[in-house]
């Protein structure tokens, strides 16, 4: 039986999150008996569950049926009120595809994992479950790193993650080159976005269309072939646990791109972490140099293709800097910081 329970300080963790109990008379409490107990091997008489909330704002909770401990995850696609009921009904299917297909190609056991789906059911609120990842996220070791000094655990943590990515995008690679044309409108996009908002000033969206202009006509971008990327590589969606290895979670932007896109948001995520936890962004590069060069050690020739992936990841860093600025809750100063150094990445 697969085990679905948390250990030690992640149990107790959990435990003081607010909680309350599930109606049994709630259809989601007859699909968690009837349909998600029995995929996960478990059987209990009369299930009792509890509800806490994980997400912050994206209808994400954590259920734990009290008797036999068994913990799952239930993702709401269709609280999204932003989007169309076809856009959620897509979204909830394509990312509950994405994962079984990952689980197929042997992403689903140590030390390389992606998280467990159970169920899907479109007609409870666009219904997600899956299996509740065991362990800390990234960015605990990402803040143990930044207040407490503890760099080894982080280093040993981001060779974890390189090995994983690496894996990933080998395992999914196919023999289309890498359609740049798709990141560089996004990345446009972002940047007219953040214009309109005032956190780029308007000679800095000159400065960046004209970078983008030069990226534009870089032959280096399409040489490589498309893998698929997790495509929303940020700290608190890769768990880590002694047992399970590293668990990746939150696949619904999952994509074909190049292999630096993966790079380029985690190594983005790193700099903006100390720059905001500790305001020493600097202190940052020794990750970002071992996290690339883990990532190459995973080729035959470990050195060949480091720098070709170092450039093309300043790209991509840019890319994932802007997406960070997005964030309305960060100091609008730090917003604006994120943004300077997006426009320095992009200068060739």
């Amino acid at each position: 039986m697969d085990s679905f329970l948390h250990e030690g300080d992640e149990m107790e963790s959990a435990a003081e999150m607010p909680s309350w109990r599930l109606d049994e008379r709630d259809p989601l409490h007859t699909h968690l008996a009837l349909v998600v107990l029995p995929r996960a091997g478990i059987e209990v008489k009369h299930p009792d569950f509890e509800v806490s909330c994980l997400g912050d704002g994206q209808e994400v909770y954590r259920y734990r049926e009290r008797k036999s401990r068994s913990l799952f995850v239930c993702k709401f696609f269709g609280s999204r009120w932003y989007l169309s009921e076809t856009e959620r009904r897509n979204g909830l299917n394509y990312e509950f595809k994405s994962l079984n297909a990952l689980h197929k190609m042997g992403f689903c056991k140590f030390p390389h994992r992606v998280v467990r789906p159970l169920s899907k059911e479109e007609h409870i609120n666009c219904l997600l479950v899956e299996e509740f990842a065991r362990g800390h996220d990234l960015d605990y070791y990402i803040a143990k790193a930044a207040y407490e000094g503890q760099h080894g655990r982080l280093f040993r943590k981001l060779t974890e993650l390189a090995y994983f990515l690496a894996k990933l995008h080998a395992r999914t690679a196919n023999l289309e080159p890498v359609n740049f044309a798709n990141s560089l409108y996004y990345l446009r996009k972002l940047v007219k976005s953040l214009a309109q908002k005032g956190i780029v000033h308007p000679r800095g969206l000159e400065k960046f269309m004209s970078c983008c202009d030069e990226w534009e006509q870089a032959a280096e971008m399409s040489a490589d072939v498309s893998v698929l990327v997790h495509g929303d590589a940020t700290p608190t969606n890769f768990i880590f646990h002694p047992e399970d290895g590293v668990t990746a979670i939150d696949l619904e932007r999952m994509q074909s791109s190049d292999r630096v896109y993966d790079i380029g948001m985690l190594t983005a995520e790193l700099k903006h972490h100390f720059a905001w936890r500790v305001l020493q962004a600097d202190a940052a590069e020794p990750f970002i140099g071992h996290f690339i060069r883990a990532y190459c050690g995973n080729f035959s020739d470990p050195e060949a293709p480091f720098d070709a992936l170092t450039h093309r990841n300043k790209f991509y860093m840019a890319f994932g800097e802007l997406r960070i600025a997005r964030n309305e809750w960060l100091p609008f100063e730090h917003r604006k910081w994120l943004t300077d150094e997006a426009l320095k990445c992009l200068r060739m």
